[in-house]
């Protein structure tokens, strides 16, 4: 089978719009495409992406791992699965007041969901894309689709905001202490051993001033956004953005 092929196949899948097993005499009771997928999803938030395997699915679901090749084709068709999954349905947008405070709520709604599903970070990008997947996509461009960008700036503005949500989630994720980091070095404490305030004037003088030491209280996923980084970076390329079709119309005599 071709790559070509092998893609398309995989779409069929994530577009399914039954939950019919694919072949064999019939459906085992209780058993469904819904269910081995957020059997998946469940052991993933549990143990990261590398935890999820076909026959811990099974046995999670105490079925035998044949039996759910006849819901779901390969592993790579359960990852393709759970990613749309988990992604859910963008939020509604369609309350708030400008299209900043759209791509803002975007943003916050996909960066809880790194937060709840941290593994979603690990996928590699570009798998196909499921219904859920698209409604995300089609949300951001629909918040922008009447400022005044032309398409392929409205394409440039969503790999930027969703590549600095995802990048910046990760970091997040990958920085967050965990249960073996009780009692370990900070971040902050790292760079204390480390840092000559000739070497490195600069991040000397932010390290004094405590830009580097962790809050108290970790954010909870529904209030994660206010993590500085994302929220300044966000809103000063949102400004830019706004000054630029500003700029341009005025060029224009509109």
């Amino acid at each position: 089978m071709s790559q070509d092929d092998e893609t398309a196949r995989r779409l069929e899948f994530l577009w399914r719009d039954d939950e019919r097993p694919r072949s064999g005499p019939g459906p085992k009771p209780g058993l469904s495409t819904e269910r081995i997928v957020r059997a998946a999803i469940e052991i993933a938030d549990g143990e990261g992406l590398d935890g999820v395997s076909m026959q811990r699915v099974a046995k999670r679901l105490d079925v035998t791992a044949m039996s759910l090749y006849r819901y779901v084709p390969s592993k790579d068709d359960l990852v393709d699965a759970m990613m749309d999954t988990a992604s859910g349905e963008p939020p509604d947008l369609a309350g708030l007041p400008g299209w900043r405070d759209r791509v803002e709520g975007w943003v916050k709604g996909l960066w809880a969901r790194y937060q709840a599903h941290p593994w979603m970070l690990r996928v590699r990008l570009g798998n196909p894309i499921g219904p859920n997947q698209l409604a995300w996509f089609e949300a951001l461009l629909h918040s922008i689709s009447d400022i005044g960008l032309s398409h392929d700036e409205m394409i440039s503005v969503n790999l930027f905001v969703s590549g600095a949500t995802q990048g910046l989630a990760k970091i997040s994720v990958d920085t967050a202490p965990g249960p073996a980091d009780a009692g370990g070095m900070t971040y902050d404490q790292a760079l204390t051993k480390v840092v000559d305030a000739e070497r490195f004037p600069t991040l000397s003088a932010l390290l004094a001033a405590g830009t580097f030491t962790a809050p108290e209280r970790v954010p909870e996923p529904t209030d994660a956004y206010v993590v500085p980084n994302l929220e300044f970076g966000l809103r000063q390329m949102l400004a830019g953005i706004e000054d630029y079709v500003a700029e341009r119309r005025r060029n224009r005599g509109e």
